[in-house]
């Protein structure tokens, strides 16, 4: 029940909206079908990281071209002041009431990354993994997450099947648990204090479907007709069903 005062501006719907929220593993890849909710769920995911973590939330919101990310700029410009957020156009940077900071940014080329060796940063989202060819700015990327504040960092990441960077996603995040929910562990020795001991990393999957988005389909009910003009059989059942075995010549 909502308090008097406060205001609701966003919440998310139940299935994997909840589960994303709820997931305290470090790299999280969210995604399948289009129509999901994946944008709304790393905007969701970043109100409750900077509400848990004030002016030591420091993240960082990537696209691979400068006309998507506008689109996710102007959902964050519908929720975001109505918690009395400040927007900086020129830095492409929002800051929160508490002190929390959101940046914008864009990688048309891979070498964009390394402009971001050196930042630190509690939250790192990446929309549409699969219009990356490589992982490579992926993994420049990964090396910003960390705090001296100690905040648990993390990585979110969305996209759906198809583009020219399916098949190394589709092998990163897909092929070990294509089923999701199930976590992944990469495990390295390390020399600590003139001793060995084993660090790790996990990652793990949540798989969405279309209909999972019941605001979608609800509100835009012909969304899933325009979907199916807009590409092959292969790639349109792909991305309905959030289908990862799709060939390369369904792309």
């Amino acid at each position: 029940m909502t308090q008097p005062g406060y205001q609701i501006i966003w919440e998310p719907q139940p299935g994997p909206q909840t589960a994303l929220l709820e997931c305290p593993i470090f790299e999280v890849f969210y995604g399948g079908a289009r129509g999901g909710g994946k944008t709304e769920s790393s905007i969701g995911d970043w109100l409750q990281h900077a509400s848990m973590y004030g002016e030591n939330a420091i993240g960082i919101f990537v696209r691979r071209k400068l006309t998507q990310l506008s689109e996710v700029i102007a959902r964050t410009q519908q929720l975001f002041p109505k918690i009395g957020a400040k927007w900086n156009e020129q830095k492409k940077t929002w800051t929160m009431p508490n002190g929390a900071r959101l940046k914008f940014v864009y990688l048309e080329r891979d070498s964009d990354a390394e402009e971001y060796q050196g930042h630190s940063y509690t939250r790192v989202y990446v929309e549409e993994l699969t219009n990356f060819p490589s992982p490579g700015p992926i993994d420049k990327l990964r090396a910003t997450l960390r705090s001296g504040a100690g905040v648990p960092c993390g990585m979110r990441l969305t996209g759906n099947p198809g583009g020219p960077g399916h098949n190394w996603v589709k092998r990163r995040y897909i092929d070990p648990a294509p089923a999701g929910y199930q976590v992944i562990r990469e495990e390295t020795e390390i020399e600590l204090d003139g001793r060995k001991q084993i660090v790790f990393l996990d990652r793990v999957f949540i798989p969405s479907k279309i209909g999972d988005n019941n605001l979608l389909m609800r509100n835009d009910p012909t969304y899933i007709l325009r979907l199916k003009q807009s590409g092959s059989a292969a790639l349109v059942k792909a991305w309905l069903q959030g289908d990862w075995s799709i060939v390369d010549g369904a792309f």
